[in-house]
């Protein structure tokens, strides 16, 4: 039997790089489509997941995209970090970034600044 838990409202988290939540980003993986709540460098956390995937499972992301014309294809794995009960979301750390993915978030953080600056 699997176990699923949250580990979020008994601990701080350790985070090398701060989460946005702007712009959106929509990815694809293991075959299906999520929109995220924030991301990073580092990982993301997604919602409408259904399922619960087991702490420590292994996915792959096979596109990021945070517009129609802002598309990427990646090559990426992220691993399941924390299942958030009652929410229905899951989060990842992105285990391997390809080149792509890489630049592909470099971009959409840029991006992010010109949203803050346009709605200031």
């Amino acid at each position: 039997m699997v176990k699923f838990f949250t580990v979020g409202k008994y601990r701080s988290h350790n985070r090398k790089d701060r989460r946005f939540e702007l712009p959106r980003l929509s990815l694809v993986m293991a075959g299906k489509s999520f929109q995220t709540y924030d991301w990073s460098l580092g990982g993301f956390r997604v919602r409408d997941f259904t399922g619960r995937p087991p702490v420590g499972e292994v996915l792959k992301v096979t596109e990021l995209s945070y517009d129609p014309s802002h598309r990427q294809a990646v090559n990426c794995k992220a691993t399941v970090t924390r299942i958030i009960l009652g929410k229905n979301q899951v989060a990842f750390s992105f285990k391997e970034l390809d080149e792509a993915a890489f630049s592909f978030l470099e971009a959409a953080s840029i991006h992010r600044l010109s949203i803050l600056s346009s709605n200031a």
